[in-house]
């Protein structure tokens, strides 16, 4: 359970974090993509993690039980296939938007210097 815990923080911390400093950014599309792309990958995030914690097994064998309910269990089992989905789309897809966001915001987003 430790293991779960540890990995979905992790795992989910990032599209907070995304979300939380959207707000320091200057460059209005950079601050738009980090705050909504990172609302996008909280729900991908929570996708991938909540069944991790509430589940007995795993995300690539499947989950047994969900908080008592073996019928809970099947339906999350059969939902595997867009959970990795989402997993893959929150690493491929997430972090390489967050790194644009932040160099766009670098380049483009300095404010002019006393002259």
């Amino acid at each position: 359970m430790l293991n779960a815990v540890l990995l979905s923080f992790f795992f989910g911390m990032p599209a907070i974090v995304a979300v939380a400093t959207a707000r320091n950014l200057t460059f209005p599309p950079a601050r738009a993509l980090m705050f909504w792309g990172g609302c996008v990958a909280v729900v991908l995030a929570a996708m991938v993690i909540l069944p991790m914690l509430a589940c007995d097994g795993s995300l690539m064998t499947g989950y047994d039980t969900c908080l008592g309910s073996a019928a809970l269990g099947e339906t999350v089992t059969g939902t595997l296939p867009l959970q990795v989905l989402a997993g893959k789309i929150y690493i491929l897809a997430g972090i390489p938007l967050a790194v644009f966001a932040y160099a766009a915001n670098l380049v483009l987003g300095r404010k002019p210097g006393p002259a």
